[in-house]
């Protein structure tokens, strides 16, 4: 994103850190205030300085649209995933098709594992028992 930009009142805005742009409601002269990353106050803006940031805006959510797409072809992304995807295919089968009993040993090691990963961690950062 272009970090720098003229608006028509001549005043130069630094949007690098842009986090919002919202209409003043409780006035009649359609302003707005801009919300800064790390500002303490909004920016107020003008109607025309509000519409030149939101127009800068669009253009480069345009141009990161634009690029993704140019560079990416679904298609082919399918096509160069269909070995992993086969794999998955029968990962997914072979765990829905396990019996009770493999199933239940599965669980107890689960089981096992998390006191064991626990036992070792200090009070206040276990990661299965305090939770």
């Amino acid at each position: 994103m272009t970090t720098s930009i003229e608006l028509p009142s001549g005043k130069i805005l630094n949007i690098t850190r842009f986090i919002a742009l919202l209409p003043v409601s409780d006035n009649g002269d359609s302003s707005y205030q801009l919300i800064l990353e790390g500002y303490p106050h909004p920016i107020n803006l003008e109607s025309l300085d509000a519409q030149a940031v939101k127009k800068l805006l669009q253009i480069d959510k345009d141009n990161t649209v634009s690029n993704h797409q140019s560079g990416w072809d679904k298609e082919e992304q399918i096509r160069k995933n269909q070995r992993a995807m086969e794999w998955f295919a029968k990962q997914m089968e072979y765990y829905n098709n396990i019996s009770d009993s493999e199933a239940m040993e599965r669980q107890e090691f689960f089981e096992r594992f998390k006191q064991r990963v626990d036992a070792e961690r200090p009070e206040g950062q276990k990661l299965y028992s305090e939770l």
